[in-house]
């Protein structure tokens, strides 16, 4: 499966390619999931959750400019079929045969993703409420709900001013 790579220019996540699994180098090294390799201005202890900063990066023998740092956008999947308490860097297929609410991480760090999709396509019907955990949602303490069939949304921990915006 391929991993979406995005890099933040400080304003907003710029989608730069996709590696696939064993295909991504750092300095000349090839980085394979959960190897910790360390580098110039770089320690990864696991891809999926990986932060590199002024690193060189090579996927598929092509290099990729950073300007700044590039965060591989990628977490185990899971299907949900009851409410849950979500984990950052992950990917949520919900089951909206029934409503659902998913409670956002209480101690996000900058640069979690959580990505959530209406597996079933009755989300107009049944909803999916991100609830907040007394963090915020694009910049206000809020709960959030996903009302579309077939709906997908990606959450972004942006620091405390903002919280998590929903992109």
């Amino acid at each position: 499966m391929a991993k979406l790579i995005r890099v933040w220019d400080g304003t907003t996540w710029q989608s730069v390619g996709n590696a696939l699994p064993n295909a991504l180098t750092i300095d000349g090294t090839q980085i394979l999931t959960n190897k910790t390799i360390s580098g110039s201005n770089n320690t990864i202890s696991n891809i999926a959750n990986a932060s590199l900063i002024n690193s060189s990066i090579t996927i598929n023998g092509s290099p990729v400019s950073l300007g700044g740092s590039i965060t591989i956008a990628t977490g185990p999947s899971q299907a949900v079929s009851s409410n849950i308490t979500m984990l950052a860097n992950r990917n949520y297929f919900v089951d909206t045969e029934a409503a659902r609410t998913l409670t956002l991480p209480v101690s996000p760090s900058l640069g979690d993703q959580i990505q959530v999709f209406d597996a079933s396509n009755l989300a107009a019907t049944n909803n999916v409420t991100i609830n907040s955990n007394g963090g915020k949602i694009n910049g206000i303490i809020q709960n959030a709900a996903i009302d579309i069939d077939g709906a997908a949304i990606s959450l972004i921990y942006t620091g405390s001013t903002y919280g998590w915006r929903i992109g």
